[in-house]
């Protein structure tokens, strides 16, 4: 989950990407191994879940404007299932929290990041209290290594990053693997 708290005023989605430091560490080659499989493809970088307004990189899912397959339709329906999720989760820390729905443009950077980590700590410390988390377990936060890269390399690495074909071919492996799963689990048609 990536918030952006710096950025004043009314910016769009593609000003906040690339603004954004979840996709600068990319670039860096700062950010954690996160590679997966899916349909029998390794991807090496973790992909975001996005609506239509941003653009077709490597690392961000949009779903499809009027899907005719099943799959595709069923993908969509999936697609923003988990978007919504996450937005409801930001919906019940602005809840929970008074401090999040406060203006955020006179604080410092480091506040606000700590805010935003000591909220989302609280929330999931709540919630594996009551046996509710969504992921049990050990949290390993260890510090990010300092960019070692050279200028070629962090270019090779954004090129990566914005590559349309990995944007199409990761987004087909989902909607193979989610159809798959829908079959293997014996899900009926809606």
């Amino acid at each position: 989950m990536a918030c952006v708290f710096w950025m004043p005023g009314a910016n769009n989605d593609v000003a906040v990407i690339n603004a954004s430091p979840v996709f600068n560490r990319l670039t860096d080659g700062v950010s954690p191994d996160i590679s997966f499989f899916t349909n029998d493809v390794n991807y090496e970088y973790r992909y975001y879940l996005v609506d239509g307004f941003y653009p077709e990189w490597a690392t961000l899912v949009l779903s499809f404007t009027c899907p005719t397959a099943g799959k595709c339709q069923y993908f969509k329906k999936k697609h923003e299932s988990a978007r919504k999720d996450i937005e409801r989760v930001f919906g019940v820390l602005k809840k929970r929290w008074y401090i999040i729905r406060q203006l955020a443009r006179f604080q410092q950077m480091d506040k606000l990041r700590n805010i935003k980590s000591t909220c989302i700590i609280l929330h999931n410390m709540i919630l594996e209290d009551s046996s509710r988390a969504i992921c049990q377990g050990e949290y390993n936060d260890e510090p990010k290594p300092i960019c070692t890269l050279n200028e070629d390399e962090q270019l090779a690495n954004l090129l990566k990053t914005r590559k349309r074909e990995t944007n199409f071919s990761l987004r087909s492996d989902l909607v193979e693997h989610l159809w798959s799963n829908k079959q293997d689990d014996g899900e009926d048609d809606d």
